[in-house]
């Protein structure tokens, strides 16, 4: 048997394992059939979509196509997969003139928060309103509209932790976020711990929703280290949000 045959068939174990009911080998799965998805892909380079938006629509694709392949029909697993990349055509012609979409308010609040704070660290003052616009690429009425809500949080009894932190209970109630966050946790460029911490904050692979404190004690990670990994999870659901 030629490695390609030994790929493909280990490609089709691992999708019947995912279609028997075990979850975690799509990552694995999606990994192996990286090179298909990225051959795809190449063929918009130069489209005015960032090509993270352009992965993240093949992803879903491929997760749809290896929950329709039916090896019954004949049709091997790799071709099916291919034909239902076909449809990154039609995202590409809906979103490659689209404006910019505002952010969820939860994941604006953890990026507000997060450059605020990088800011007063550099100036050793807070920032201006100005230098916030700058940073964020807002314009000073968004920056100040936003300032404006914190206080109004805060003014009803809404911690820091409530408000800016990425696991605010408001950031995942959506279901385009939850679609986002899906393809993230299953992306092969998501390293352990940050799958990890998807897991016990959100119940992916039916783990248990656990607090931030919980999940530094689980992970022996430092609380600050916790909350740093869902920044960037929030950065990467604020970049892909803009393009679903």
């Amino acid at each position: 048997m030629s490695t390609r045959q030994t790929l493909k068939q280990k490609e089709l174990d691992l999708w019947q394992d995912y279609m028997g009911g075990d979850k975690k080998v799509l990552p694995k799965l999606i990994t192996s059939l990286d090179p298909v998805i990225q051959f795809n892909v190449n063929k918009y380079t130069g489209v005015p979509l960032p090509r993270t938006a352009l992965e993240s629509e093949a992803r879903k694709l491929t997760v749809n196509a290896l929950n329709t392949y039916n090896p019954n029909k004949g049709a091997a697993l790799n071709t099916h997969i291919t034909n239902h990349l076909k449809h990154l055509q039609r995202y590409v012609l809906q979103y490659q003139n689209v404006g910019k979409i505002p952010e969820h308010r939860g994941i604006a609040i953890s990026r507000y928060q997060n450059i605020k704070d990088n800011l007063e660290q550099e100036l050793n003052r807070p920032p201006t309103t100005l230098e916030l616009s700058d940073s964020l690429s807002w314009s000073p009425a968004e920056v100040e509209r936003m300032e404006t809500e914190l206080r109004q949080d805060l003014s009803v009894g809404v911690g820091r932790e409530d408000t800016s932190s990425f696991f605010d209970s408001s950031f995942h109630t959506t279901d385009k976020t939850k679609e986002i966050l899906h393809f993230i946790y299953y992306s092969p460029t998501t390293d352990s711990n940050t799958r990890k911490i998807m897991e016990y904050r959100f119940g992916f692979g039916g783990m248990p929703i656990l607090s931030t404190v919980e999940i530094a004690q689980k992970l022996r990670l430092s609380e600050s280290q916790v909350r740093e990994i869902g920044s960037k999870i929030a950065e990467e659901v604020s970049k892909h949000e803009r393009y679903f």
